[in-house]
């Protein structure tokens, strides 16, 4: 059966530990005695501003968060909305399938999120976008594709502002691009530091937005313009991420790289040098 002691005991007899897990499964791997890289954990932010293709935006990110059902650790937790664009941007997420909470349905599916621990419910990672609000109490149609909350604090007190593992969204409104970037660094300093970051915009006349992003976001992967669970594990939407589903936070994370682990980093690089 598995256990901790049996986890340990086999980490002690590796030669290499890659760990893909909690944070108490990295920390034991990095106390292992033997070499290892951990990962860590994801809250994604995306950022939708006035300039952003409204129906392509709202396409990946439902893309992103349906797939597997939310537990890519990439996917977006979160999705910050320029205030010039919400409503349209409210009004696509429906008519695509999306279930937009009422406010005391906000309340139920929060109650549902977290463990006392406050770390995110075993119950519904994974599960169906129903199936979670059944849980709740909550009645929505079978075909709901994501469960949106529409909430305000970015602060560890809002359970939607954590990691999910599972189609649910929390929504926010921004007055300026300037406070989207606030909201988008406290949600990665909450839970997501080193992961990934999304920003939805106009490729050609924002660069200077593309620039500050990635200037501002403490992530590994600040990708632009693609779902973040297909865009950052690599090679679907860009090339310039290797494809992998284990993804370092570096530093920032408490990793020891900030990349996708490839087979680069599981092999020994012997070197020859002659004197010239």
């Amino acid at each position: 059966e598995p256990s901790i002691e049996l986890s340990k005991l086999v980490m002690s007899e590796s030669d290499l530990i890659l760990a893909t897990g909690g944070p108490g499964m990295v920390k034991s791997a990095y106390s292992s005695g033997k070499p290892a890289i951990g990962v860590g954990p994801g809250d994604t932010p995306a950022i939708i501003d006035e300039t952003a293709h409204i129906k392509m935006a709202v396409n990946s990110i439902l893309l992103s968060k349906t797939f597997d059902n939310g537990v890519i650790c990439a996917s977006e937790q979160s999705v910050i909305v320029l205030d010039k664009v919400y409503e349209e941007v409210k009004k696509e997420f429906k008519e695509r399938g999306a279930y937009i909470l009422k406010k005391d349905e906000i309340d139920k599916v929060r109650k549902i999120i977290l463990i006392n621990s406050g770390s995110v419910n075993p119950k519904i990672v994974g599960q169906s976008a129903f199936k979670i609000a059944q849980m709740a109490g909550v009645k929505v149609p079978e075909y709901a594709k994501v469960l949106i909350g529409e909430v305000e604090s970015v602060g560890a007190e809002e359970p939607f502002a954590h990691e999910k593992l599972s189609p649910m969204l929390a929504m926010y409104k921004a007055g300026s691009f300037d406070e989207a970037l606030d909201k988008a660094e406290a949600l990665v300093e909450l839970g997501g530091f080193g992961h990934t970051s999304v920003l939805y915009t106009d490729q050609v006349k924002s660069r200077d937005r593309i620039e500050k992003f990635g200037e501002r976001m403490k992530t590994g992967r600040t990708i632009v313009n693609m779902p973040a669970s297909q865009g950052a594990i690599g090679d679907i939407y860009n090339f310039k991420l290797p494809p992998s589903l284990t993804l370092g936070c570096g530093s920032w994370g408490g990793n020891s790289i900030s990349e996708n682990v490839g087979v680069k980093h599981l092999i020994n690089i012997k070197s020859v040098a002659e004197r010239r």
